[in-house]
């Protein structure tokens, strides 16, 4: 059992060590804080974005999540209606999903996110607009809204998504 533990921890070190020259977090101002990867194994300085977060908002290319509140360490995902409105104009009623994982993935988490697609209309908005509301709702529960400034919205989407 002596030797097994030993193996583990080794082989755990050497990953941790791996993962943290592949992956860190970037400033990139106005709120925003990038998700990278490091894209050439021999230059630590080139760095794939792969997603991007402000407040309570996680985006990746053409996709949307938003934090909701958390009830337990569990695996679901569910379809849910989503709503945005940017600044005043009208809503825009969207389909989407309620799950434990980013996009929808339904790993076994005890966070959960709203979530959904970005058509190239939806970037558009975000990026000209000030500030977006976003409201997601599932089942019977009752809808769930929170804003984000979209100030530096456009630089830090263009750097994830060129």
């Amino acid at each position: 059992m002596g030797i097994f533990k030993t193996i583990l921890g080794l082989t755990l070190l050497l990953s941790l060590g791996s993962a943290n020259a592949e992956t860190k977090f970037l400033n990139l101002g106005s709120g925003w804080t990038a998700f990278t990867k490091q894209s050439d194994p021999f230059d630590s300085s080139k760095v794939e974005v792969i997603q991007i977060r402000k407040d309570s908002f996680i985006f990746r290319c053409n996709e949307m999540n938003m934090e909701a509140p958390s009830y337990g360490f569990e695996s679901l995902s569910f379809t849910a209606s989503l709503k945005y409105v940017v600044d005043a104009n009208s809503p825009v009623d969207k389909n989407g999903g309620y799950s434990t994982y980013l996009g929808g993935s339904d790993l076994v988490t005890d966070d959960r996110y709203y979530y959904m697609k970005l058509s190239e209309s939806d970037l558009n908005a975000f990026k000209k607009g000030n500030v977006v509301k976003v409201a997601g709702k599932y089942s019977s529960s009752g809808w769930f809204t929170k804003a984000l400034n979209l100030s530096g919205f456009t630089k830090a989407y263009n750097k994830m998504c060129n």
